[in-house]
């Protein structure tokens, strides 16, 4: 694991791009590569916590968190299901007693992960706030009482 840099935006855009395509062929895609490009270099990587799980075949996922919002969490393909995102949930989880997180709720692989690892659907919406117009699921996370 280490922390991004501007240097990783190219490769956490593909990793966004691909993975959403894969978990949710029907969603709608509404920005091109390079303005997700922009997005991860401009927005994501100085303003938030971003991670990196690293292989040696390259960059395997990444989280991004600003305070107790998981904005992204992201495994690129050929490394789905090998616990590449339960890493950097962890790493996510490490310095917060509580995370927030929107998916949404026809991606039924990220509801059952983050259910699996404690979290709970807390609100749905039907999406007229995101920019796909997908319907939505609020989960939190709430830590152990001592945690931090």
């Amino acid at each position: 694991m280490r922390q991004a840099n501007a240097d990783d935006a190219r490769v956490l855009a593909e990793i966004h791009m691909q993975a959403r395509a894969a978990a949710m062929p029907l969603l709608a895609v509404v920005h091109t590569q390079d303005e997700v490009f922009e997005y991860f270099r401009d927005d994501v990587i100085p303003g938030s916590d971003v991670w990196l799980a690293s292989s040696p075949a390259g960059i395997a996922g990444f989280s991004a968190r600003k305070e107790w919002e998981l904005d992204h969490l992201y495994v690129a393909l050929p490394f789905w299901r090998q616990g590449v995102g339960t890493a950097l949930l962890h790493m996510a989880m490490l310095t917060v007693p509580r995370l927030e997180l929107w998916t949404f709720q026809c991606n039924d692989a990220a509801r059952q992960f983050y259910e699996g690892h404690g979290f709970e659907a807390v609100a749905f919406t039907d999406g007229s706030a995101n920019e796909e117009r997908e319907p939505d699921v609020r989960y939190v996370w709430e830590g152990p009482d001592d945690h931090v």
